[in-house]
């Protein structure tokens, strides 16, 4: 991966802890250069290293780091010069998400070494979206959650969002988010109920 995606967790750390936890993570990884260079291609073991190291060092479940860190990525991105490619990509959650592969291959572009995922985009015919997320990458599937949970405090939407389906039994992971009426958002009210 590249060194943005490792410069992502450690802000991540930062954020929730500090200098010193990500010190600790970067040792209990293995990991003697704690700086990343955001162009440079690693080695994937070494994101995997660093989640597995946080989630011990943090107390937290790995599912749970990386689907804070999905979350997180969405702002460490706009953060890092990305943030007019989010733009270009949709003006709300729905647009962005139907926006997700060609937005991916305008980075592809400028950095030819990504192995980018792909997002399969439906709409479901009650105002909701079914994803389909395909990455030769395994285990990344709690960070997308997180990235979709992002997205939509990026766009200060309301939607309810559950990993529907999973790798293991499909060769996918699938995403069914679903919008909250309006004025619903903080109780989690779907469109539709009473």
């Amino acid at each position: 991966m590249y060194g943005m995606v490792n410069r992502g967790i450690r802000d991540l750390v930062l954020h929730i802890a500090d200098e010193e936890a990500w010190l600790t993570i970067c040792a209990a990884a293995g990991i003697s250069n704690t700086t990343f260079s955001n162009t440079t291609v690693y080695d994937d073991a070494i994101t995997y290293d660093l989640v597995a190291a946080a989630s011990e060092t943090l107390g937290m479940e790995p599912s749970a780091v990386l689907e804070q860190f999905g979350r997180h990525w969405i702002l460490f991105t706009g953060q890092q010069g990305w943030g007019p490619l989010f733009d270009i990509a949709g003006r709300d959650l729905r647009s962005f998400v139907h926006g997700l592969d060609a937005m991916h291959s305008r980075v592809q572009a400028s950095m030819p070494d990504c192995r980018m995922p792909s997002f399969a985009v439906e709409d479901d015919g009650d105002g909701g979206l079914v994803i389909d997320y395909r990455s030769e990458r395994e285990g990344l599937a709690s960070m997308v959650l997180g990235l979709f949970r992002g997205l939509v405090e990026h766009f200060d939407e309301g939607w309810e969002i559950e990993q529907a389906g999973n790798r293991k039994d499909d060769g996918y992971d699938r995403f069914v988010l679903r919008p909250l009426t309006v004025g619903a958002k903080e109780s989690g009210e779907r469109v539709g109920t009473a």
